[in-house]
């Protein structure tokens, strides 16, 4: 009897240890499972935070190309109002390249510098005196209502460009000009950027060629 006993403790201590290896392959099953739950749920979250930041440069650049309208198009009641001096065949403010000072900022024509499309070749992150392109409200007083940096809105205000592009109705004057807008948004990320663009056409004041 006594030499059964050795046999009967090692078939105990051998079902003691598969009993362990079972218990840690579980835990480690459910360590995986929670991890990689942990895991989905912060990609679901950074997703919904990109999503979100892109929607607010979305609806910033949609604000911009709405102030370009303005204007250009009008009614614009602002002391530095440019409604008057643009039309399709008024075009003494947009400069070479695009304009810096007071009176042509953010109007472009001819690219004489570079042959990249002007949404290229203007920096949208100059902040000098002499930078190339309008922030929102510059000249239609729209801005001030248009606050950035705070938790849930844009770092930076919206700005756009303008520039000249044919546009020849059939029957209608010749050598009218259409004004292609530009126009760049930032989400709570400045590195989040939506650029969107339209096209505005108005006929001058002028009713014969």
């Amino acid at each position: 009897m006594d030499a059964s006993r050795p046999v009967f403790h090692t078939q105990r201590a051998s079902q003691q240890g598969i009993a362990l290896i079972v218990v840690l392959i579980m835990l480690s099953a459910i360590f995986l499972m929670t991890a990689f739950g942990a895991r989905l749920t912060l990609s679901s979250e950074k997703a919904a935070r990109n999503d979100r930041d892109r929607q607010i440069a979305f609806q910033a650049a949609e604000a911009a190309l709405g102030d370009a309208e303005i204007d250009i198009m009008g009614p614009n009641t602002a002391s530095n109002s440019r409604e008057a001096a643009l039309d399709s065949r008024n075009l003494q403010l947009f400069a070479q390249d695009c304009g810096a000072t007071a009176e042509s900022r953010g109007l472009c024509h001819t690219n004489t510098s570079t042959a990249a499309p002007f949404y290229k070749s203007v920096n949208f992150e100059d902040t000098s005196a002499s930078r190339r392109y309008v922030s929102l409200g510059e000249y239609t007083g729209r801005g001030s209502g248009f606050s950035t940096g705070d938790s849930a809105l844009p770092a930076r205000l919206p700005r756009y460009i303008a520039e000249t592009i044919a546009y020849n109705i059939p029957g209608g004057c010749p050598n009218q000009k259409a004004f292609l807008v530009t126009a760049l948004g930032y989400g709570l990320n400045p590195q989040t950027q939506v650029m969107l663009q339209s096209v505005i056409f108005k006929p001058s004041a002028i009713l014969k060629c």
